[in-house]
């Protein structure tokens, strides 16, 4: 459990998610502060201002850095926070909430809005962990970059108006479909360490974490910690490809596959005859080449205990602040 008197900042997007935030807040902060934490509450007006805010915490001394919002506030504030004895932690009040379902947080239901306090008070019974960081160019990611198809429908879907994200899942899906229906795959040339892959591809997924997408588990031995990034090159050329990909991914198959490459490794660049959009944490970010490495324990993150402990090497230990 996590000690008490910390110092914590809390950065909330008041426009993310289906749901109302600041109506769910409260309760969250009822709970930090009956543990004895020292809040102070940030509200975020526009794109960059998590990751400002975050740096804002790390030079005034706070301890931890909570992030109520989604997937996108959270990769702002690991940027921001990457290689400092700053804790990150969330209050998943976002589209997906991806991170949040990785190591077991309730998410935010419309009949559930005590989830965020749920979801402070598992992390207050955690432990703080460093995990690795991805990296791509100078952009950091807690989970996946994706080179090719899901980077070309985030490419296009962003930034979403209020009303498109008060739709969730269902707008960024049919936007996926109508996507996927028209996507091509291209000749790809992938390098991870020393070993040269070429063929043609929908997508390539850099992958440190086994989630994504909130429901498919396409890297599902992926380690936050081993200092590895996980791999997958996704050939085919058109929608039916992509279709098979996905079905095999929902029904959580891992059999061999010939249409997927499977690789580990610690440095990965990737180039593409025709070029391509590349995300990071599902946010539009560059294109084709890219090159992308791994950053070993870069960030110190708060795990509660319901985090399965195959995203962990065995003998990986959390800690608590001192007092």
């Amino acid at each position: 459990m996590l000690d008490r008197n910390i110092r914590a900042t809390v950065i909330y997007n008041p426009m993310s998610g289906t749901l109302n935030v600041q109506a769910m807040l409260p309760g969250a902060l009822e709970v930090l502060r009956a543990a004895g934490w020292q809040i102070d509450v940030q509200a975020t007006a526009k794109s960059g201002d998590a990751g400002r805010l975050a740096a804002q915490a790390r030079e005034q001394g706070q301890q931890v850095v909570l992030v109520a919002g989604g997937d996108g506030s959270l990769n702002e504030a690991a940027n921001a926070l990457a290689y400092s004895e700053v804790a990150l932690g969330v209050l998943p009040s976002g589209t997906a909430n991806v991170w949040a379902r990785q190591i077991g947080l309730p998410v935010p239901l419309p009949l559930r809005l005590d989830r965020l306090a749920e979801a402070a008070r598992l992390q207050l019974d955690g432990s703080i962990r460093p995990i690795d960081l991805g990296r791509a160019r100078d952009r950091y990611f807690v989970m996946w970059s994706g080179i090719g198809l899901d980077a070309q429908v985030t490419a296009t879907i962003e930034p979403r108006p209020a009303w498109v994200k008060r739709l969730g899942v269902i707008s960024y899906g049919v936007h996926a479909l109508m996507t996927a229906l028209s996507f091509r795959g291209t000749r790809m040339t992938v390098i991870v360490d020393e070993q040269r892959i070429q063929c043609r591809a929908l997508m390539v997924l850099v992958s440190n974490a086994q989630l994504y997408g909130a429901i498919a588990q396409i890297t599902p031995d992926a380690m936050l910690d081993d200092g590895l990034l996980d791999i997958r090159i996704l050939k085919g050329d058109g929608f039916f490809q992509a279709l098979r990909h996905t079905l095999r991914f929902l029904l959580r198959r891992r059999s061999p596959d010939p249409e997927l490459i499977q690789l580990r490794g610690r440095h990965i660049h990737v180039a593409a005859r025709r070029q391509c959009y590349v995300h990071v944490d599902a946010e539009p970010f560059d294109r084709t080449p890219i090159t992308i490495e791994v950053a070993p324990k870069a960030l110190k993150m708060l795990i509660p205990k319901t985090a399965a402990a195959s995203l962990f090497v065995k003998d990986s230990q959390g800690k608590s602040f001192p007092n």
